[in-house]
């Protein structure tokens, strides 16, 4: 039996962009270490690394030069490292768009959770537990025919007690 691993998007599932109101402006003028994590996230992270993946969960994102920067920067302000014990080694971006399946089959991903249906879709027959995190309607009725094969949350505290209890 494999080692369970877990994957876990960034935007709108650790850094609360709609929560927040991010806007393309304020993106390329305002200061991204002002934008909060989800509620509950790093407490979540950090119960489910411990007790269930020990060790054994990864971040991806995709970002151009510009944004990972303000990304890395947010993590360091925001000590994510320390407050989750995910390693930094462990936060990979890509430059596929919103294609993940590569970085979800480097680590072998057991589990995925991401707030885009169509992110999901992609991973469907390759990651057997999907997680489809406080999605955004419209994008949810656009890749409707995939979402019996992904369980929908509501929050970090319904992922936990999914994974843990």
């Amino acid at each position: 039996m494999r080692q369970e691993c877990l994957g876990v998007d960034l935007g709108n599932v650790i850094i609360d962009h709609v929560g927040f109101g991010t806007t393309p402006e304020f993106f390329q003028t305002g200061d991204y270490n002002i934008i909060p994590p989800v509620e509950g996230v790093f407490a979540a992270l950090r119960r489910l690394n411990q007790e269930r993946f020990n060790g054994n969960i990864f971040v991806v994102y995709n970002a151009s030069d510009v944004a990972d920067r303000k990304i890395v920067t947010w993590l360091l302000t925001r000590n994510f490292f320390d407050h989750t014990g995910i390693s930094p080694d462990r936060v990979r971006r890509t430059q596929n768009g919103r294609n993940k399946l590569s970085v979800c089959g480097l680590y072998q991903a057991t589990h995925f959770v991401d707030d885009r249906l169509e992110v999901l879709s992609h991973l469907i027959n390759n990651v057997e537990n999907l997680y489809l995190f406080r999605p955004q309607q419209n994008e949810v009725e656009q890749y409707q025919k995939f979402l019996n094969q992904v369980r929908l949350v509501n929050g970090w505290d319904e992922v936990v007690r999914r994974l843990i209890t």
